[in-house]
């Protein structure tokens, strides 16, 4: 679990307010208090899908699913997928800058 948490902290971070990227270590920092927005979450269902071969059923899209580092990477594992599951590297979306 310690290696999916890592490779979805990767994946968050250009969507958290740089002056806030220290605070991500902990992996039950609140996302939104991090600066990650709505459309930051869409863009990020769509990397964690491509990266870890999951999808996310419609009742999973909410903010409770993606409140942390912690909450993700424990619905990634139950959906099946692992830190090893996946294409490696993906490009990330244009809008993904680092500092929301």
């Amino acid at each position: 679990m310690d290696e999916l948490r890592r490779a979805i902290t990767e994946l968050v971070r250009p969507y958290v307010r740089a002056a806030d990227a220290r605070a991500l270590d902990d992996p039950d920092a609140e996302l939104v208090a991090l600066g990650v927005d709505s459309l930051a979450v869409v863009e990020l269902i769509v990397l964690i899908e491509r990266r870890f071969s999951v999808t996310f059923p419609s009742d999973l899209l909410d903010w409770s699913t993606f409140r942390t580092v912690t909450s993700i990477a424990e619905t990634v594992v139950s959906l099946g997928g692992s830190a090893g599951s996946g294409p490696g590297d993906l490009d990330r979306p244009h809008s993904a800058t680092g500092s929301a």
